[in-house]
C-alpha cells in the first residue's frame, strides 16, 4: 500500500508546471511563508505590458512578440490557488477572474508568440491545432460536466500503479508514466495559450529542431496547414547557422507586418562569423521575410544604425522584418550590458546561475535595476532602426514557482 501511496503523488505532482533544469538556489535560501510568495506570472506579465506598451507608444508599428511563457495568457491552476492561499476566507472572490480567462491586458500588447517544438520533439502535438483545440475544449466540457454531478477528474489523466512486482520496473515504470503525464500536462496548457491567441487574431510561429529532413519536411507541410509560421531545420537547437539556399515560400514582396510573413530566420547566435562585418554581409544575401537577431555580434560588438537599415532589405531588394531578440528572464555574462565583478547576488537582480546554460543567471523580474535595464535595453533595439522584438527567456517564473511552492 505504500507503493501505491508514494506513486500517486508522484503523479499528482505532475498536474503542477513542470519545472525547467534544476537551478542553483541562491546562498542560504529559505523559501518565503506561503501566504508572502509573490505572483510570478503577474510580475512577469506587468514587466511584458511595460516594455511593449512603450514600443508601440513610441512606434504603434512596432512587432512585439514572445517566446514561451504560454501560462501567461490564460489563468492556470498555479494562479488560482495563489488567490486561495492569499485570501482563503473568500472575501476578494468576485473580483477574481475564473479559471482559463484570458488576461487580455496582456495579449492586447503583443503581436503573436513564438512556440519550440510544435511539430518536432518530445513534446510536439502530433495532431492539427484545430483538432488538438477541439478535442481538449470537448473534454473541459465534460469534466466540468462531471464536476457538477459531484464527480472529481483531474484534466489530465493519472493512471496508477502497481505496475510490477519487481521494484526497479515498478521505479522505471513509474517514472515513464509522470514524464508522460507532464508532457500532456504541458501540452494542455500550450493549446489554452494558442486558442487564445487565435481567437485575438495573433499570431503563432514556432522553431522546430528536427532530427531529419524528413520530419522537417513534415513540420513545415503541418505548420501551412495550422496556419503557423514556422522555421524547421536539423540540429537547429542554437539557432546559430545561416541555411544555404533559398528560403520556403521564397516572396519578392515587401513585408511591413509580421501577418504577411510567409518565412522567417531566426538566428541568435554568431558564433561562427569570425567579425561582425562577416556576420552582416552574410545575413544581407538572404531573402527570409523576417529574421531574429541579437543587437550585436557574439555579444559585445553591437550593430550601427546604418547596419541594420542594411538588413531590413531582402537581397531581392524589397523590404522585410528585422527583428531582436531581448531576453528578459536571464542575464547572461557575454551580453553588452555585463559588468566586470558581477556574480550571483550582486547586483540583485542576479537570482542564481543557471547550471544547465554556462555564463547566464536566472533574473529577478520584479528587481528595479533589472528593470531599468530592460528599458534600455528596448529603448536601444528602436533607437537601432529594428521593426520588433522577441521577448526570450520567459519561463524563468516557473523556476520561482518551484522554489516556492504554495502547499508547503
Amino acid at each position: 500500500m505504500r507503493r501505491v501511496s508514494i506513486l500517486a503523488a508522484m503523479l499528482l505532482a505532475a498536474l503542477a508546471p513542470p519545472p525547467a533544469a534544476a537551478l542553483e538556489k541562491p546562498r542560504d535560501w529559505q523559501p518565503p511563508p506561503a501566504q508572502s510568495i509573490p505572483n510570478h506570472r503577474e510580475i512577469w506579465r506587468n514587466v511584458i505590458i511595460e516594455l511593449a506598451s512603450y514600443a508601440k507608444t513610441r512606434n504603434p508599428k512596432f512587432v512585439v512578440l514572445v517566446r514561451g511563457g504560454s501560462e501567461l495568457l490564460v489563468k492556470g491552476e498555479r494562479e488560482a490557488q495563489w488567490e486561495e492561499v492569499r485570501d482563503p476566507e473568500g472575501r476578494n472572490f468576485e473580483k477574481r477572474l475564473p479559471l482559463r480567462s484570458v488576461f487580455r491586458p496582456y495579449v492586447k500588447v503583443i503581436d503573436g508568440m513564438v512556440v519550440d517544438g510544435l511539430y518536432c520533439g518530445a513534446d510536439a502535438l502530433g495532431k492539427p491545432l484545430d483538432k488538438a483545440i477541439k478535442d481538449r475544449l470537448e473534454l473541459d466540457a465534460k469534466l466540468a460536466e462531471e464536476k457538477a454531478q459531484g464527480i472529481q477528474r483531474p484534466p489530465v489523466p493519472q493512471p496508477f500503479g502497481p505496475f510490477s512486482l519487481d521494484p526497479k520496473e515498478e521505479l522505471r515504470r513509474a517514472a515513464e508514466v509522470r514524464r508522460l503525464a507532464e508532457r500532456e500536462e504541458r501540452q494542455r496548457r500550450l493549446i489554452y495559450a494558442v486558442d487564445a491567441l487565435r481567437r485575438q487574431g495573433r499570431t503563432l510561429l514556432s522553431i522546430e529542431d528536427c532530427k531529419s529532413q524528413k520530419e522537417v519536411d513534415s513540420a513545415y507541410a503541418a505548420a501551412e496547414r495550422d496556419r503557423v509560421l514556422t522555421y524547421a531545420a536539423v540540429n537547429a537547437a542554437t539557432l546559430s547557422v545561416l541555411p544555404k539556399g533559398h528560403p520556403r515560400n521564397e516572396n519578392a514582396l515587401p513585408v511591413a507586418t509580421i501577418t504577411a510573413a510567409r518565412n522567417w530566420l531566426p538566428l541568435l547566435r554568431a558564433d561562427r562569423f569570425g567579425n561582425k562585418a562577416e556576420w552582416v554581409m552574410a545575413m544581407e544575401r538572404t531573402n527570409h521575410d523576417a529574421m531574429l537577431i541579437d543587437v550585436s555580434h557574439r555579444g559585445s560588438d553591437p550593430l550601427t544604425k546604418d547596419e541594420v537599415k542594411r538588413l531590413r532589405f531582402k537581397e531581392l531588394g524589397s523590404p522585410r522584418l528585422m527583428l531582436a531578440v531581448l531576453p528578459l528572464g536571464k542575464a547572461y555574462d557575454w551580453r553588452w550590458y555585463w559588468q566586470k565583478g558581477w556574480e550571483a547576488g550582486d547586483p540583485s537582480f542576479l537570482f542564481a546561475p543557471d547550471p544547465g546554460d554556462p555564463g547566464s543567471f536566472v533574473a529577478d523580474m520584479g528587481d528595479p535595476q533589472w528593470l531599468e535595464l530592460l528599458g534600455k535595453y528596448i529603448t536601444g533595439i528602436m533607437d537601432l532602426g529594428f521593426d520588433g522584438v522577441v521577448l526570450d527567456d520567459l519561463d524563468t517564473y516557473l523556476w520561482f514557482e518551484e522554489l516556492m511552492p504554495l502547499d508547503g
